[in-house]
């Protein structure tokens, strides 16, 4: 299956080079049998292996000024840069982007990405916005930018991730879900690492 090998530089959200995707695909490679698939409740397969690449990325850009968030694709994914923000904010993310370790930050990516994305899917299917999750799948996320109608007919995309953020926010203003699901994954990812690394 291996999905992950069809990333490229584009799906992420930051700015990357070959480099780093390639860093990314050995690592998941080295861990395919600890992390052999991603979840993909709300994204097809593909674009879960890229919020796993993102979260990745996130984590390494605290070691180095070069790898920022790419203006303009902020501006079109609010959701994914909203999420971003508030991760800021929660201690055990601080002190996973703070330690410059490789394996474990893929590890905590991985978590992180797949919990993130039940978070997301929970939150939206609960809400008056649930037909939102009735997207076709195999229509791409993190490369949906590149389409030629992208920034005229496809306004779609924009009111959609409108529709889900405003769910999103009141979930994190109201609630502690996030924060929870977050630290979950968080730990989790560790306590898997010392088994599989540090054992």
């Amino acid at each position: 299956m291996m999905m992950f090998k069809q990333l490229q530089v584009e799906h992420s959200l930051f700015h990357i080079d070959q480099d780093h995707i390639d860093l990314f695909k050995t690592l998941a490679a080295k861990w395919q049998t600890v992390f052999p698939d991603v979840y993909a409740k709300c994204l097809n397969t593909l674009d879960s292996w890229a919020s796993v690449l993102n979260s990745w990325v996130f984590f390494k850009s605290q070691h180095t000024d070069e790898l920022i968030l790419n203006p303009s694709k902020a501006i079109y994914y609010s959701i994914n840069t909203f999420l971003i923000d508030e991760l800021k904010k929660i201690q055990i993310i601080q002190k996973i982007r703070e330690c410059d370790n490789d394996d474990l930050q893929y590890f905590v990516a991985f978590q992180l990405g797949n919990a993130i994305d039940l978070w997301i899917y929970n939150t939206v299917e609960k809400s008056a916005e649930s037909d939102l999750l009735e997207l076709p799948e195999e229509k791409p996320y993190f490369l949906a930018y590149l389409e030629d109608d992208f920034q005229t007919d496809n306004a779609s995309f924009h009111r959609d991730q409108t529709r889900a953020i405003k769910v999103l926010v009141q979930a994190i203003r109201t609630q502690n879900c996030f924060r929870i699901a977050v630290n979950n994954a968080v730990n989790r990812a560790i306590d898997m690492y010392e088994y599989h690394v540090i054992k």
